[in-house]
């Protein structure tokens, strides 16, 4: 049976840290190497070398009467192959 880990957090941030946090997570995309992922006190990390990531982009705007209600949600997913998966194909 396979093991799932996961790690979900909600947090509020000033437009510029939220920015630089998706900076952050870029950059540790680009660099190749393990991501790491923090809330909720616990962090976990994910390996970050793969040659495909499909990404998924969501946005919705409601106006609810006296005010307006934003959501962007932006999904990132890959598949890590063993040594051995990938030597046999």
């Amino acid at each position: 049976m396979a093991e799932a880990t996961e790690l979900e957090t909600e947090t509020n941030h000033s437009p510029e840290q939220a920015a630089q946090m998706l900076r952050d997570l870029a950059d540790e995309i680009a660099s190749g190497d393990d991501i790491t992922v923090e809330g909720n006190n616990a962090t976990m990390t994910v390996p970050g070398t793969v040659d495909k990531i499909s990404t998924e982009l969501e946005a919705e705007h409601e106006i609810k009467g006296e005010y307006d209600q934003v959501e962007i949600e932006i999904e990132l997913g890959w598949t890590i192959f063993s040594d051995e998966d990938a030597q046999s194909e």
